[in-house]
């Protein structure tokens, strides 16, 4: 089956040529916008117009991956700083327990 892209459900184009006062002007729709990156699922180069509307799915995972990438980093800290913490800890109970036993 053939698949083709459906023109905008809002009535617009991205991208269209007028011509005023003997000039050709392009106009532009406000959500037309360029991604340059990597896709986040596949890693493929992105360099690519589409509408905003379009680059929404592929924004949003995105984000959640970026989410997941800074939960993890979060909880890496938590457990260092926990580590650090216990080491402490033990550290001024060793030090309490030498006091009492007046070393």
């Amino acid at each position: 089956m053939e698949v083709r892209i459906a023109d905008c459900p809002l009535g617009a184009k991205c991208e269209e040529v007028k011509e005023e006062d003997g000039r050709q002007i392009l106009y532009r729709c406000p959500w037309y916008e360029i991604v340059r990156g990597k896709h986040p699922q596949s890693e493929q180069e992105i360099d690519q117009w589409k509408c905003a509307i379009a680059w929404g799915p592929v924004l949003h995972l995105e984000s959640a991956q970026q989410t997941r990438q800074a939960g993890a980093a979060i909880e890496s800290l938590r457990n260092e700083t926990v580590k650090g913490q216990n080491n402490f800890l033990s550290l001024i109970e060793q030090r309490r327990q030498a006091r009492i036993e007046g070393r």
